[in-house]
Parts: C-alpha cells; sequence; structure tokens
C-alpha cells in the first residue's frame, strides 16, 4: 500500500489535472483553517471542481505540494489503520518539505471507515488545508458536521449553471459585449440548456444519449442515494413516489394527498415514512424544497412546500414535458439559478402569488416571477402577485423573468423589469 500511494502521489505530479478544467462559479476559501467539503448530486462535477482549485493553486506554489487522491481507485485498499500511510507515502518522497504547507485533496474519503478521526487529526496537527468530495449516497451536509465537529465549512456543488454550461461550450457569457449573431447563437446555447439541463457529462451527448444517460443518473440516484443510503424496504414506492416528485414538479406537493391515493389503491404505507421520503430526497439533492414565506421560522418549515428537481434536463429526460408545463421548466431552471448563487428562497401567496422572495437573514430583498410569456390574459395576474410581494416587503423593484420579452415598467410599488432568461442567468 506504501508504494502504491507513493506511486499515485508521483503520478499525479507528474501528470498533473486534465488540460481543459471548466471553472465553477461556486466560490470556496483557499485558505480557511477548516476543512473545505464538497457535497452534492452525484455526476455533479465534484471532482472537476477540486481539480479547478487545484489550477488556482498551481498559480502560486509547486504542483509538490500538493496531494490528490481519488478514494474509489480500485488500487487502494483503505481501512481506518492505513489512512496514516498518505502522510508516510507523501514525507519519503519529499522529505525537505513542511508538511503544514501540503494542500490535501481526497475525492469520496467517506467510504474508508474511520476516515473522520483521521481528518480532524490531519487538521489539527498537519495541515489546515484539506478539502473533501462526498457523495449525497454516503455523506450529507449535516453528517458532516456532526463528524467533523465544527472543523468543516461544508458547500453544495450542483449542476452548472447556465453561465458555466455557456463556459464549458467555450461561448462569450458577456452579454453587453454580443453582437446579433453571438446574441442570436447564445438564445439557441439556452434553449439547449433548458431543455438538456446542465450535468457535465451530457452537455455534448446527442439527444437520445443525453437522454438515456440521464435516465440512468434518475435510477443511480433512487436506488444509491435513496434506497440503500436510507435502508428503504419499499422500493417500488420510492420509485412511485420520485415519478410524482418529477411529475409535479415545479408545484406544491402534498404528501397527505399523496398517502390518500396511496390508500385508495390499498397501498399499505405511514404517512410518516412518506415524509421520510421526501425528506430522503432533499438529502441526496435529487430535489429542492420551497417553502411558503411566513414571518415565523417555525410555520414557514410547517407550510406545504413546492418540489423542483435539481436540473431541467433530468425532468425531460424522466417524463415528456408537453407545451403547458413549459412555463414550470423555466420556472425550475430559475430556482436553480438562484439556489446555485446560494440564496434562500421562499415563495410568497397572500391575495396574490409570486414565485420566488429571495431571503438574505431572514430579510427579504428581491421579489421575481418566472412567466414563459406574458400575454394579455396573464399580464393582469402576473404584475399583481409581484407587485403585492413588492408593497408586502418595501421592495422598489420587482423581476420578471420570461423566455425573450424585455421591458421596463413603472408601478405604484416600483420599477418592475421583464428581462428574458438567459440575459438574467448570465448577469452576476
Amino acid at each position: 500500500m506504501l508504494e502504491a500511494l507513493k506511486t499515485l502521489i508521483a503520478d499525479f505530479h507528474d501528470q498533473g489535472i486534465p488540460d481543459r478544467v471548466v471553472r465553477r462559479d461556486l466560490d470556496v476559501p483557499l485558505d480557511a483553517p477548516k476543512v473545505i467539503s464538497i457535497i452534492g448530486p452525484r455526476r455533479a462535477g465534484k471532482t472537476w471542481f477540486l481539480f479547478s482549485i487545484i489550477e488556482r493553486l498551481q498559480r502560486t506554489m509547486d504542483i509538490r505540494q500538493i496531494v490528490y487522491i481519488n478514494f474509489e481507485d480500485e488500487r487502494l485498499q483503505f481501512d481506518a489503520a492505513s489512512l496514516g500511510l498518505i502522510l508516510d507515502a507523501y514525507q519519503q518522497l519529499y522529505a525537505d518539505r513542511p508538511m503544514e504547507q501540503v494542500y490535501f485533496f481526497f475525492d469520496e474519503i467517506q467510504d474508508v471507515p474511520g476516515w473522520e478521526k483521521f481528518v480532524r487529526r490531519l487538521l489539527d496537527t498537519v495541515s489546515r488545508h484539506v478539502f473533501i468530495t462526498g457523495s449525497s449516497a454516503k455523506l450529507l451536509s449535516r453528517e458532516i458536521a456532526t463528524a467533523l465537529r465544527g472543523r468543516t465549512l461544508a458547500y453544495t456543488l450542483l449542476p452548472y449553471s447556465f453561465r458555466e454550461y455557456v463556459r464549458a461550450c467555450g461561448e462569450d457569457a458577456s452579454p453587453a459585449q454580443l453582437t446579433s449573431a453571438a446574441r442570436n447563437h447564445l438564445v439557441a446555447s439556452f434553449d439547449r440548456f433548458l431543455n438538456g439541463g446542465g450535468y457535465p457529462e451530457v452537455i455534448t451527448f446527442d439527444e437520445l444519449t443525453r437522454i438515456k444517460t440521464l435516465q440512468s443518473y434518475f435510477e443511480i440516484m433512487l436506488y444509491r442515494d435513496i434506497v440503500e443510503r436510507f435502508g428503504v424496504r419499499q422500493p417500488h414506492l420510492v420509485k412511485d413516489f420520485a415519478r410524482r416528485l418529477v411529475a409535479a414538479n415545479a408545484q406544491p406537493f402534498s404528501v397527505h394527498k399523496y398517502y390518500r391515493d396511496l390508500k385508495s389503491r390499498n397501498i399499505r404505507v405511514t404517512k410518516d415514512t412518506l415524509y421520510g421520503f421526501a425528506d430522503h430526497f432533499v438529502d441526496a439533492c435529487f430535489a429542492l424544497a420551497v417553502p411558503k414565506h411566513d414571518p415565523s421560522e417555525a410555520k414557514q418549515a410547517q407550510t406545504l412546500r413546492k418540489y423542483y428537481i435539481n436540473d431541467t434536463g433530468l425532468v425531460n429526460a424522466c417524463e415528456f414535458v408537453p407545451a403547458e408545463k413549459a412555463g414550470a421548466l423555466l420556472e425550475t431552471l430559475a430556482l436553480l439559478e438562484l439556489r446555485k448563487r446560494d440564496r434562500s428562497v421562499c415563495s410568497f401567496a397572500e391575495t396574490n402569488e409570486c414565485d420566488f422572495v429571495v431571503q438574505d437573514r431572514g430579510r427579504v430583498v428581491e421579489a421575481i416571477q418566472v412567466c414563459l410569456v406574458l400575454t394579455e390574459d396573464n399580464r393582469r395576474r402576473e404584475m399583481a402577485g409581484l407587485v403585492a410581494a413588492m408593497t408586502r416587503f418595501g421592495l422598489s423593484y420587482g423581476t420578471i423573468i420570461t423566455k425573450g420579452q424585455e421591458n421596463l415598467i413603472a408601478t405604484d410599488a416600483g420599477q418592475v423589469r421583464i428581462v428574458p432568461a438567459w440575459k438574467w442567468c448570465l448577469e452576476q
């Protein structure tokens, strides 16, 4: 094992990271005295995110100051006692290098029993530069916090945002500097992104291969991240639950109504089990839950939630999306973009409804409505919901995200900006 580790470390230093690493917009500190933990759905790009950090570090330091270990490498068979061999291997290769200056990157380390004690010891006694990734099937953010006892900062990495997608495709992402041809090309790219999603592996695939690949992701998430991860004894019911979540994407989902439907079909299950399923899908980053805004955090936690699948391409791969549901797909994309910007989001509904209100430390700072196309039939309703939220929270402006319309409208509550989704996504 020691010799294998020395070979892996030396090979990484000789070969380096792959040539083309796409920079992600997720920003993590490079010198915080904490373990930086990156979690998220499988295939979202966590390994490549580590590579992007290493690429940044290489600009100012020797690559031999960096240790990268992929714990899914079949040549490595670790147990708790052998993790210390990583340090031995490095010191035997580079005896003159101070260990406190070494940056450690551990990919999928949670597969090793007892990894927590090793990482805590490493941080406390060897180096304060430790980065780990965790698959949602094995490690959740709350479990990382418990295992590392306040020694970690946890971040969630989702599939590409549109800005990252454009970057990965090698296109210009500066709307203000676009020619008409480049603008039209970006609009076409946005249509592909809206329908195909942002999972990194599939963005260059043809449609059939992309759909089949995303369907395989769905099956793996279902059985590895939910059934196996949580020891569920009714896998057929979990699959039915997942299908219902996909079908109800961007709509309020009532576990109670679903329970009554199962009961009418003589399917035995407790309501607590179904509520547990809903939590599991959120924990595994398969779906994101958006509660209805309430001044009381306790009451807000009990409101009927909307659920959004973690990628629009995944929605399209798992269910045919008819024209009347295209607006829900755009709403999903907007919610995902907000979450990728680390925004805290709720829905708002009193007399009228507003899709999203964005909170900063409990205070609402932005109101956003999503509408595929504003028409004479829906304009009054969409404006009323947004203006109601602006008035309720004392906001001087609001935003309506559309597929392609653009305008600026003055209301009694303040300015309403109507903006194409592709342009909004590319803004900071």
